[in-house]
């Protein structure tokens, strides 16, 4: 007998979660939140202005554009996991011929938003579910060899990421890193599958979501995390599943413990903006988002400018002013010195910590008691911007009598400051060192380039004296580096 139908059914309902800029900016500062990059984002819309900026739709328009001249009446897809989806196997796949037969990922192809956002350095963890390496080509850029890239099709890249994790104890993790969610194409595969095109691939990474990725490590890492998410232009359902799984609650609690109709725990922590809010799939996106809790905003463009607003205005009407000008001074400065040269060294310090409110790491000060003096040090130089070692007449004897083989620890200083290349070196001569003298040379060396140095001409009593020359120009350079319009 066929069940009769019930009168009365439960209401779906769904809230829109409001943008809170407090929050937000919080958790940006605070390390809290990966940015997560969609297709649609990639690219300058005014430079590629028919595919409005979307990498995917880009890559189909431009095969499809070479499959028209080979043959007439050729139809346009609309989906990216559609372009190609029944081409035979043993086929070249035109996907991957396109990206990897001299393909140029130029910087300057990428759209501004993205890349602003980016160079602020606030979001060190990066997914992104294209397959191109356009932000990767960027991320290398800001951050050199420091980064780590993690390919979801590699296995060897996954398990240097979850040891890595491991060794950290996952929430300390903060190596700049970039994972490719769904796959990256790569030259000189026999066989290229190793990212999504079909559903088949699809299946594979979430089977490889599951499986391997899924591990006490990875994903929990990835959970602890808030998630931005920008230009989701995702009309696959494999994408809903690997947003759920990110953002499934611990032990069925969360940050606040509500939940939506269905029992699920809402992740209102989590931002979402959608690249095409006209688009069918898109709108269904859109309310599977909302339903599970997250902040949804259309206008990817316009939202993109205003949280780097947000995030990197100084100026007096700006909310987050003193926020912002605190974070920038976040490992400042370092401080490095000849223990002879311990008076200059104080002076330095007061000056530019107290007087200035900027923040700078000098030992006399930083350090505690039973710190590993040299494993904390080498820490130090590693998280710092800027690294002032000062220059002395007694440091000219040790380099003019030992060379580049001098050994000491304020020069073992330097060798550690030359193995961050993001480090900015700004050298202070006092009491008559020559910065251009054949001495220096040896200093450059050692520090690996040839930075200007300033020079203190006056006596100890006033050469830190903001009026005067020397002092007025080294803050001026450190404002600079460290992006500080105004203190």
């Amino acid at each position: 007998m066929a069940r009769k139908p019930k009168d009365t059914y439960r209401k779906i309902t769904t809230i829109e979660r409001m943008f809170d800029e407090q929050s937000f900016v919080d958790g940006v500062f605070n390390d809290e939140y990966i940015l997560v990059v969609g297709s649609g984002v990639v690219l300058d819309r005014k430079q590629f202005p028919h595919s409005g900026g979307d990498i995917n739709q880009y890559i189909i328009d431009e095969i499809n554009n070479d499959r028209r001249r080979e043959q007439v009446g050729f139809v346009d897809h609309k989906s990216f996991t559609d372009v190609f989806r029944g081409t035979p196997l043993d086929e070249m796949d035109p996907i991957y011929s396109m990206l990897t037969d001299g393909y140029d990922y130029a910087l300057s192809d990428i759209s501004p938003e993205l890349t602003n956002l980016l160079r602020t350095k606030l979001f060190k963890i990066v997914l992104t579910t294209t397959i191109d390496s356009y932000v990767e080509s960027l991320m290398r850029d800001i951050w050199g060899n420091e980064l780590r890239v993690v390919n979801i099709s590699d296995n060897a890249s996954l398990k240097d990421f979850q040891d890595a994790l491991e060794k950290c104890r996952v929430n300390k993790y903060t190596q700049p890193t970039l994972l490719y969610v769904f796959g990256k194409v790569i030259a000189g595969r026999p066989k290229p599958r190793g990212f999504v095109e079909t559903d088949v691939d699809a299946i594979k990474v979430i089977e490889k979501w599951l499986l391997d990725v899924d591990t006490k490590y990875i994903v929990p890492f990835l959970k602890e995390k808030r998630l931005l998410a920008l230009g989701c232009k995702f009309d696959d359902w494999y994408f809903r599943f690997f947003w759920y799984i990110l953002t499934r609650g611990f032990d069925d609690t969360d940050r606040d413990g509500s939940k939506d109709i269905d029992g699920n725990l809402l992740t209102s922590d989590n931002l979402a903006t959608l690249f095409d809010p006209d688009n069918p799939s898109d709108k269904q996106l859109k309310e599977y988002l909302i339903r599970r809790g997250v902040c949804m905003h259309d206008d990817v463009w316009g939202f993109m400018g205003h949280i780097h607003t947000l995030l990197t205005s100084t100026s007096e009407d700006s909310p987050f002013r003193q926020m912002v000008l605190a974070k920038r001074r976040q490992g400042g400065i370092f401080i490095s010195y000849k223990s002879c040269d311990v008076l200059a060294a104080s002076e330095l310090f007061c000056k530019l910590s107290r007087e200035d409110g900027l923040n700078v790491w000098f030992d006399n000060v930083s350090l505690n008691v039973g710190d590993e003096y040299t494993k904390v040090i080498r820490e130090a130089i590693h998280d710092a911007r800027i690294f002032i070692p000062i220059l002395s007449p007694s440091i000219a004897k040790d380099l003019d009598s030992q060379g580049e083989d001098v050994d000491t620890f304020y020069s073992n200083e330097w060798r550690w400051a030359s193995m961050n290349e993001n480090l900015a070196v700004l050298p202070v001569a006092v009491d008559g060192y020559d910065l251009r003298g054949e001495t220096n040379k040896i200093f450059e060396k050692i520090v690996g380039h040839q930075p200007s140095g300033i020079d203190m001409l006056q006596k100890p009593i006033d050469r830190f004296n903001s009026e005067k020359t020397g002092y007025a120009k080294l803050l001026e350079s450190i404002k600079s580096h460290l992006e500080l319009t105004e203190l």
